[in-house]
C-alpha cells in the first residue's frame, strides 16, 4: 500500500516536471501604450513584460506622451478611445471579444455618451 502511493506520488512529480514548463512557455504577454489621446501601440504574443511594453511603445505615435497604460499576461488585448471627452480604455482577456468589450466598457464609463469605440484589438495565436 504504502510503495503503491509513493509510486503515485513519483508519477505525479514526474509529469508536474514535464507540464510545468510547458504551461508556463505559452504564456504571453501584451501591453497597450497610449499618448491617452489618438496615439496608440498595442503589443502581443511577446515573452517578457519587458518586450510587451517596449513593443507598445514603439508603435505609439505619440512620442514621449506615450506611457504604458496596460501589461500584463494575456493572449488578448485591446484599445478603445472617444473623441469626445478624449476618453479611453484598455482591456486584456483569453478573447479578442471580451478584451474589446472591457477596453469599450472602461472607455464608455468616462464619458457620457456611448462614443467610444475599438480602435485595436489583437491576439497572440
Amino acid at each position: 500500500m504504502i510503495r503503491a502511493a509513493f509510486s503515485t506520488i513519483v508519477f505525479a512529480a514526474a509529469v508536474l516536471l514535464v507540464v510545468a514548463p510547458a504551461v508556463h512557455a505559452q504564456e504571453v504577454w501584451g501591453a497597450v501604450a497610449s499618448d491617452g489621446r489618438q496615439n496608440f501601440g498595442v503589443a502581443v504574443g511577446m515573452a517578457t513584460r519587458e518586450a510587451a511594453e517596449i513593443t507598445a511603445l514603439g508603435e505609439c505615435g505619440g512620442g514621449p506622451s506615450c506611457r504604458i497604460r496596460l501589461a500584463t499576461l494575456a493572449r488578448c488585448v485591446a484599445f478603445a478611445y472617444s473623441p469626445n471627452g478624449v476618453a479611453s480604455g484598455y482591456g486584456a482577456a483569453p478573447t479578442k471579444d471580451g478584451a474589446e468589450q472591457s477596453a469599450w466598457n472602461e472607455c464608455n464609463a468616462r464619458v457620457v455618451s456611448d462614443s467610444c469605440s475599438i480602435r485595436s484589438g489583437r491576439c497572440f495565436e
